[in-house]
């Protein structure tokens, strides 16, 4: 076949990123971004590999009556948010559909998975976004990157971003013009901003921006810094980091507060938290809250049970299970987020939560000859490592709260549980993305 081909397909079904799924005649799958379930276009198929290819939409010879209009007008260029352009019941029932599908590949039909639990607005939900700058041709850019690339597009409006953060980038690109502060580029390692965290509280509406830049000092730093603090008086703290490698919350590079205070107010369930600049807390409040939830009715907790928290961060589940329990220990492998766990714990009054630094997996391995009622594992996207799940089976926790956010990852954590005399009691997926194809859930475990 010519490598540029055109074809006329229809969508059979979706990937989990919501690309469509097509075939061929000769049976060969190409997936197309931009083409819903039961859609038929004409496509060029613009990349081949050995089973499956990857196509474009020519023309779309119909249009699936879950289809709409994108909010934003970025949708097709910034790759943040792949399924704006689906009904959003369309897309909880996608995201539910995956979870089914796994279970379905675990060979658990006596498991049904439950209602997702969707947002009745499912726009500016986050509480934390990185934002990106380049140089351009009129001044700084900042927005996300695009999909795949490291293309920062300029963003002109966000509908997953709060609204008064999104005021903040807009403030932040026209004072960085105003007082020629140069996005940094790597390729001739001049200029200086390279990314700005934001976090936007939900209950307290506090904000903090940490810029991660390339040089010692920001140019007219002090009138750059008061400019903010000045036309956005939510903005609480202000802190700046010199980062040569990682820009990430995993960072340990120094932060330098310039401008009030290095936290920000947020609640949960009735636990009030102060979070860092690069505290791991969940960007959907309102979703963690009911996400929570959601554990505290599968675990049902009793007040004797000694519970761990593996992964703890700030220790958000720890002190919101912590009036359910005895005891709850968390673990944790960054030093600052087990800081933030403590201070916490006393704002709330909490004296039954134990916040242990290290790797989880050899924390487990010290802490083996106890016994526990449960462990709550919420790993990263690639899930829980080998030797946990090992930890876990040796152990015998009678209950275990698995947080995912990947279900593949997932998929492949439960089995290796299932074959070593666990079995699943329920799962439910909760949508803390919408917009997006990411769907977490919660799933109940238990010893047989």
């Amino acid at each position: 076949m010519p490598e540029n081909s055109i074809f006329v397909v229809r969508a059979v079904d979706l990937t989990h990123d919501g690309l469509g799924v097509t075939k061929l005649e000769d049976g060969y799958t190409v997936f197309v971004e931009d083409l819903l379930k039961g859609e038929a276009a004409k496509i060029e198929v613009i990349e081949r590999r050995k089973s499956y290819g990857f196509g474009k939409v020519i023309e779309r010879l119909n249009r699936s009556p879950y289809r709409q209009a994108p909010k934003c007008k970025h949708f097709y260029e910034c790759g943040g948010c792949e399924l704006m352009h689906m009904d959003y019941d369309v897309q909880t029932a996608f995201k539910k559909y995956r979870i089914e599908l796994m279970v379905k590949k675990l060979n658990q039909d006596d498991i049904i998975v439950e209602e997702i639990t969707s947002m009745v607005n499912p726009y500016h939900y986050r509480n934390k976004v990185e934002i990106k700058f380049a140089q351009g041709e009129k001044g700084i850019k900042a927005g996300f990157f695009k999909a795949k690339s490291h293309h920062v597009v300029d963003l002109q409006e966000c509908f997953v971003m709060q609204k008064k953060s999104f005021e903040l980038l807009n403030l932040i690109r026209n004072l960085a013009n105003q007082f020629h502060i140069k996005a940094y580029d790597a390729s001739t390692n001049q200029g200086v901003l390279k990314s700005a965290v934001i976090r936007e509280s939900n209950k307290y509406k506090e904000i903090s921006v940490l810029f991660n830049v390339a040089t010692d000092e920001i140019p007219n730093e002090k009138e750059f810094v008061e400019a903010i603090a000045n036309n956005i008086p939510e903005v609480k703290g202000i802190g700046i980091s010199k980062t040569l490698v990682d820009e990430s919350f995993l960072s340990d590079e120094k932060i330098r507060l310039v401008y009030g205070r290095d936290y920000v107010r947020d609640e949960i369930l009735d636990k009030q938290f102060e979070i860092g600049f690069r505290s791991f807390f969940q960007v959907n409040t309102l979703q963690a809250e009911r996400l929570y939830k959601k554990v505290i009715e599968f675990a049902r907790f009793t007040n004797k049970d000694r519970v761990i928290d593996a992964y703890s961060g700030i220790g958000s589940i720890a002190l919101s299970i912590a009036d359910k329990v005895n005891k709850v220990f968390g673990i944790e492998i960054v030093k600052s987020a087990i800081d933030d766990s403590k201070r916490n714990a006393r704002i709330n009054g909490i004296t039954n939560a134990l916040f242990e630094l290290g790797h989880v997996d050899k924390v487990l391995e010290k802490w083996k000859n106890f016994n526990f009622d449960a462990i709550i594992v919420d790993p990263p996207r690639k899930g829980c490592s080998k030797e946990l799940l090992d930890s876990i089976i040796k152990m015998k926790f009678p209950k275990v709260i698995y947080i995912s956010c990947n279900p593949a990852t997932l998929a492949r954590d439960l089995e290796f549980l299932l074959k070593n005399n666990y079995k699943i009691n329920r799962i439910a997926p909760v949508d803390m993305f919408p917009q997006t194809s990411h769907v977490e859930s919660v799933s109940l475990l238990s010893l047989k």
